[in-house]
């Protein structure tokens, strides 16, 4: 059996590692990887463009690909921790907190696969014909943002604890985290048309599927990270507390247990 200490020393680090998640990710896939703006080749690119770009950064690449993955098989354990943490709180069924898991686990797998798609591409870009190259920077972007349906899945389920957890002290806030955990659920569903627009705000690189789904996505995981370790210490809190209580009673208490005995004796006598 695990030590109750040890647990929630692993659960308070699995709850924090969201933020270190985004940080990790951010480095590696956006900036290292060259995923985000300003460094993103643009979807309106030349095949022989696209050849140029993975042939004279393709050491970055493949680095920062190389760290993207390693922080997405991390955000599969911190789903995990979430998915801990929204199991207690529902009564029955706890369909919720399973399907924030599968949403959580298969988005970090899908963070694993991308950036490794990516890192093969830089790898090889050289030996392979311009046409080819851009083809497989484009099905790697498909792959990569077309499985939203698992992101919607993962931030509709926390969206929706937050809206009916009616708890004193919820582990999602109602307006914070339920109605724009829904909300944000409901616009990825805008990345299905990445493959119908290369120029404009649907494309890849485009206003609402690069600037509002990434910068949203990475914030909205932060926000869940620290509510989820706001959560644990609070419990922690409330269990010494408790523990406090049970070993030491309180002095009133105390009083009346002595006078209780006292007149016991003296009834005796």
């Amino acid at each position: 059996m695990v030590r109750e200490s040890a647990a929630n020393k692993i659960q308070m680090w699995l709850a924090a590692s969201g933020v270190f998640c985004v940080v990790l990710y951010v480095i590696g896939w956006g900036i290292m990887g060259m995923c985000i703006p300003p460094w993103i080749p643009k979807a309106s690119m030349s095949p022989q463009q696209f050849f140029d770009f993975y042939r004279d950064h393709s050491s970055r690449i493949m680095w920062g690909m190389t760290i993207a993955s390693f922080a997405a098989g991390l955000f599969m354990a911190f789903s995990c921790q979430v998915s801990a943490q929204m199991w207690q709180r529902e009564k029955d069924g706890h369909v919720l907190a399973l399907v924030q898991l599968i949403g959580g686990v298969l988005t970090g797998w899908i963070g694993m696969v991308g950036p490794m798609m990516w890192l093969g591409l830089a790898e090889f870009s050289a030996q392979l014909d311009p046409a080819l190259v851009k083809f497989f920077h484009f099905l790697t972007w498909y792959t990569f943002d077309g499985t939203y349906w698992v992101t919607i899945a993962q931030f509709g389920a926390i969206g929706l604890m937050g809206l009916f957890d009616d708890d004193k002290t919820p582990l999602f806030p109602r307006w914070t985290g339920g109605v724009a955990g829904t909300v944000l659920a409901v616009s990825y569903t805008s990345l299905a048309f990445i493959p119908f627009d290369h120029t404009g705000a649907f494309s890849y690189d485009g206003l609402v599927n690069m600037y509002w789904v990434w910068i949203t996505f990475f914030w909205y995981c932060i926000f869940v990270s620290v509510r989820c370790v706001k959560d644990l210490k609070r419990k922690n809190a409330d269990a010494q507390t408790l523990t406090r209580g049970q070993s030491h009673p309180e002095p009133a208490h105390r009083f009346d247990a002595a006078f209780a005995a006292r007149g016991h004796s003296v009834e005796v006598d």
